[in-house]
C-alpha cells in the first residue's frame, strides 16, 4: 500500500538547523549502552544537530549522539522506552501486527475482523497530523461499514478541508461497543478532492472503555458524560483537532454555571474583555473549542478559559463548542497504545446497536447531525 509523500517542512527545518538531514535507512545497531546522548520522539518531531549534521526523528524513532556524530538507532535502550517497556504497559496494550501482514483481498474487512476478534491493532501508530497514514483503502470497501454514528463535530464556520487538516480519512474502531465509525464529515469531501476511490486511511483503535459521543444520543449533556466516566469508567473518543474548532458537544451556559465557578463579567478587566470580545467576533470558536478535563480519581472537572466563557455569554452565545479531556490513573501508560485501562470493565449497557448499520457500497454516507450553532449576535 502506497504512502503519500511527506511534507517538505521537516527538510526546511533541517536546512535551517545548519546541515542535511541524515537518512533513516542508515540506523545504527548499538552494542550495549555506550555513554552519549539518547533521544526519542513521542509526538511531533525531534531534530538533533551536531557539527553540521542534523538527525530528524519522527514518532517512534530514536537517536544517539557522541563524539563521533549523530545517528538514528534501530533499537533504543530499555530505559528510553519507559513506560512502554514496562510490564504494566504491556499487560494493558492490545496485541499488534504490521500493515504488511494484511493478506486478504479486502484488507479493510480484515483490519476490522482482527480488531474485534482478538483484539489486535496495527503498529506503529502513524503520526497522521504530520501527513502519515496506514495505507490506501478502496472507497467501496470502506463504505460497507458506514453508519450514522460520529465521535466529533467540526466547526461549521471553518472550511472542512482547510490547509491545516491532513488529507487522511480517519476510521475509528470501538471494541467496547463493536462499532466501526467512519469520519462521515470527511469521506466524500476527501474523495472529491483527491479524485480517486483509493483513499489514504488512518485507523484509530480505541481503548476498550471508549465510545463515540453518539453513544449518548444527540442531546447529550456534560453531566451525563461525567456521570458515565466516574461511575462506569466510560470515556469519549478524542476529537481529531480541537485547535481547529473540532468539539464533542455544546453545553449550555447554565451547565457551565452549574459545574464551574465562572468569574463575574465585572471582575474581568475592560482591557481583557475587549481582547476576548475581539477574538470571538473575528474567529468565534474556530481556532479552539473550550476544553473540559474530567478526572477519574478525584471525580472532578475543570474548565479552561473561564473568562472567555463569561465574555461569550455576554455576547449572546447560548451553547459553547466543548472538547472533553479524560484523565485516568494510567494516563501515562495509555500513550503507549490502545488497550484495556487499569480497573476498567469495558463498556456495558450500550445504547447503540451492536455492529452499527451495514449498507451496500452504492449507498450515500449519512452525515452526523448538525448541532445548534452558537449565536454571535
Amino acid at each position: 500500500m502506497k504512502r503519500l509523500a511527506r511534507s517538505v517542512l521537516p527538510a526546511l527545518i533541517a536546512v535551517a538547523l545548519g546541515g542535511p538531514a541524515l537518512a533513516q535507512d542508515d540506523c545504527a545497531e548499538l552494542e550495549g549502552v555506550p555513554p552519549g546522548l539518547y533521544t526519542t520522539t513521542d509526538e511531533g518531531r525531534t531534530y538533533v544537530s551536531q557539527d553540521g549534521e542534523t538527525l530528524e526523528l519522527a514518532h517512534g524513532e530514536s537517536g544517539f549522539a557522541d563524539e563521533n556524530g549523530v545517528r538514528c538507532i534501530k533499537r533504543p535502550p530499555e530505559f528510553l522506552d519507559w513506560p512502554c517497556s514496562t510490564q504494566a504497559a504491556r499487560s494493558r496494550m492490545f496485541n499488534t501486527y504490521t500493515i504488511d501482514e494484511l493478506t486478504s483481498e479486502n484488507p479493510m474487512a480484515e483490519v476490522v475482523e482482527r480488531y474485534f476478534k482478538i483484539p489486535e491493532v496495527i503498529a506503529p501508530i502513524p503520526n497522521w497530523i504530520d501527513g502519515e497514514f496506514h495505507g490506501n483503502f478502496d472507497y467501496n470497501d470502506i463504505i460497507q461499514f458506514s453508519a450514522p454514528d460520529y465521535w466529533y463535530f467540526p466547526d461549521q464556520n471553518r472550511p472542512l478541508l482547510s490547509e491545516k487538516r491532513p488529507r487522511s480519512l480517519l476510521i475509528a474502531l470501538y471494541v467496547g461497543t463493536n462499532q466501526v465509525v467512519i469520519d462521515n464529515n470527511m469521506i466524500d469531501a476527501l474523495r472529491k478532492e483527491l479524485g480517486t476511490n483509493e483513499l489514504p486511511v488512518t485507523f484509530v483503535f480505541n481503548d476498550s472503555n471508549t465510545v463515540p459521543i453518539s453513544y449518548f444520543g444527540s442531546n447529550v449533556s456534560l453531566e451525563e458524560v461525567f456521570k458515565a466516566f466516574v461511575e462506569r469508567q466510560i470515556k469519549v473518543a478524542e476529537v481529531p483537532m480541537w485547535w481547529l474548532g473540532d468539539y464533542h458537544l455544546t453545553p449550555t451556559m447554565e451547565e457551565f454555571e452549574k459545574f464551574f465557578e465562572l468569574p463575574a463579567l465585572e471582575d474581568i478587566s475592560a482591557e481583557r474583555q475587549q481582547v476576548l470580545r475581539a477574538d470571538l467576533e473575528t474567529h468565534g470558536f474556530t481556532r479552539k473549542s473550550i476544553i473540559v478535563s474530567l478526572f477519574l480519581e478525584s471525580t472532578a472537572m475543570a474548565v479552561d478559559q473561564p473568562e472567555r466563557l463569561r465574555v461569550a455569554a455576554s455576547m449572546g452565545y447560548e451553547r459553547i463548542p466543548t472538547t472533553l479531556n479524560f484523565i485516568e490513573p494510567d494516563v501515562i501508560l495509555a500513550r503507549c497504545g490502545p488497550g484495556t485501562p487499569v480497573g476498567s470493565g469495558g463498556v456495558s449497557g450500550s445504547t447503540t446497536p451492536i455492529g452499527g448499520a451495514t449498507v451496500p457500497p452504492t449507498a450515500p454516507v449519512v452525515p452526523p447531525p448538525v448541532e445548534p450553532g452558537a449565536s454571535d449576535s
